[in-house]
């Protein structure tokens, strides 16, 4: 059995790129950097982790040169995510469980340009942008550490 071309490269891709918790669920084991510093070097990537009080901020520059970052609370979820960059990341494993509300939102018919907006108790969202310039965030608002309002979240 022959797989096709694009086949193998997607495989090939999907075990370089970079390990992110998903936004809900817990950081692993450390949200220290030595997990950000395995993820990327894994992914031939840079990782960054600054500590914010009741929080931290993992940062990791893809590949492509898009730079994601990870919101995890003193109990180790991630609380919010957010993108930027000339690509979109994997939203998918971002987002976790809350992924099916980005694709429900993001199949609607939107006029103009592709920005997606979810504004619920449960999953606040935007996401927009064109070629080679897109940007996002997401976060639970039911997960944010007392005294982080959204605009922490870059």
């Amino acid at each position: 059995m022959r797989f096709p071309v694009s086949v193998i490269c997607a495989l090939l891709f999907a075990q370089s790129a970079p390990a992110f918790a998903a936004l809900g669920a817990a950081a692993g084991p450390a949200a220290g950097a030595p997990q950000a510093q395995a993820d990327a070097a894994r992914a031939k990537a840079s990782a960054r982790v600054t500590s914010y009080s009741g929080y931290t901020v993992s940062e990791v520059v893809e590949p492509s040169g898009t730079t994601v970052r990870e919101y995890i609370g003193a109990d180790n979820v991630v609380f919010a995510v957010s993108w930027q960059g000339p690509s979109m990341p994997n939203l998918q494993q971002l987002l976790g469980s809350y992924a099916d509300q980005y694709v429900a939102a993001a199949s609607e018919p939107h006029p103009g340009r592709r920005a997606v907006a979810i504004q619920s108790d449960q999953l606040v969202l935007r996401s927009g942008g064109h070629m080679r310039s897109f940007a996002g965030n997401a976060y639970v608002p039911a997960l944010l550490p007392q005294g982080v309002t959204p605009d922490n979240i870059r």
